[in-house]
C-alpha cells in the first residue's frame, strides 16, 4: 500500500484557487444558505438585516420579524454582523403564535426527527453572575408559561432548559463555560423522549434522564437577549441565531458550526 504524504506547502500555494474550508470569506459568503437550508426552519435572524425601526428580518421566508426593545446598536466588526446588547433593556422579541409553539410532536415531521432545535453565535461582554438569556419562549409571572430557553446561567455554563407543563423544568448543562469577550456557537437540542443536549462550538453534554415526551404550549413572547417581558438580559452580542421544529442531527449542527466558525475566529 502507497501512503501519499500530504504536502502542507503545496496546500499553502493553491489556497489561493482551491478554497480552504477553514476560510473567512467563504464561510460569509456560505453562511446564511447554509442557516437556511437547516431542516424545519422557523426563524432564522442573522442580525445582517433590520428595518428603519430596529427590528430584525427573519431571513427564514416565513416573515417573523422580531421587535426591536430597549436601544441595542446593530454593528460589525471585520465578516462578523450582529447585534449588540448593553444588558439594560435590550432584547428582541416576537408575540406568540402557533408557528413558534413548537411542542416537539408535530405529525408533519417525522417521528425520528421530531423535536426542537435553536442556537446561534453569542458573545459575552460580561463575566457570568446571574442567568442571562439567549432564546428563549419562557415567562414565570402569574401563570408560569415556560417552554424552552437557551442561556448562560449565573455560574457561567451554557443551559438548555424544557417544560412540559410550564413550570417544573428538565435542564442539561455544559461543563465548559462561557467566558466573556470571545465568541460561542451555542446550540440546543430537544429530541423528545430520549435525550437533551446542549453545544458549546464542536463540544456537547447530554441528559437522558426523565426527557418530557413534548414541550409546552406557552404564551410568551419569543425572545432573544432576554426571556419574555426584558428580563435576565444578555449582555453582549448575538448573530445567526435560528430555531427548528426539529431535532437535527449531530452531523448537522457540527457541519453548522464548521461552515459558520472562521468568521467569528473560532
Amino acid at each position: 500500500m502507497i501512503a501519499q504524504t500530504r504536502n502542507d506547502q503545496m496546500v499553502g500555494l493553491l489556497s489561493g484557487d482551491l478554497q480552504r474550508r477553514y476560510e473567512p470569506n467563504l464561510a460569509w459568503k456560505t453562511a446564511c444558505s447554509a442557516m437556511r437550508m437547516l431542516p424545519a426552519l422557523r426563524g432564522f435572524w442573522p442580525m445582517s438585516s433590520f428595518n428603519e425601526n430596529g427590528d430584525a428580518y427573519d431571513l427564514s421566508g416565513q416573515g417573523r420579524t422580531l421587535t426591536y426593545n430597549g436601544n441595542p446598536t446593530y454593528n460589525y466588526s471585520s465578516l462578523i454582523h450582529y447585534i449588540d446588547l448593553d444588558g439594560t433593556g435590550d432584547y428582541l422579541s416576537r408575540t406568540d403564535e402557533a408557528g413558534l409553539d413548537i411542542l416537539g410532536t408535530e405529525s408533519y415531521v417525522a417521528g425520528a426527527a421530531q423535536g426542537l432545535t435553536l442556537g446561534g453565535w453569542f458573545y459575552f461582554n460580561n463575566m457570568a453572575a446571574a442567568s442571562e438569556y439567549c432564546i428563549a419562549k419562557y415567562d414565570t409571572f402569574g401563570v408560569a408559561q415556560r417552554a424552552y430557553g437557551l442561556l448562560r446561567i449565573a455560574t457561567g455554563e451554557a443551559r438548555l432548559s424544557i417544560s412540559n407543563n410550564g413550570a417544573a423544568l428538565v435542564t442539561v448543562t455544559s461543563v465548559d463555560i462561557l467566558s466573556p469577550t470571545a465568541w460561542y456557537f451555542l446550540v440546543g437540542r430537544f429530541d423528545p423522549s430520549a435525550e437533551m443536549k446542549v453545544w458549546i462550538n464542536g463540544n456537547a453534554w447530554t441528559n437522558v434522564a426523565a426527557i418530557p415526551a413534548s414541550i409546552f404550549n406557552s404564551t410568551a413572547d419569543l425572545t432573544i437577549g432576554a426571556r419574555t417581558g426584558g428580563y435576565e438580559l444578555m449582555t453582549g452580542r448575538a448573530s445567526l441565531c435560528f430555531l427548528c421544529a426539529a431535532a437535527l442531527s449531530d452531523s448537522i449542527i457540527s457541519a453548522l458550526f464548521h461552515q459558520t466558525r472562521a468568521i467569528f475566529n473560532v
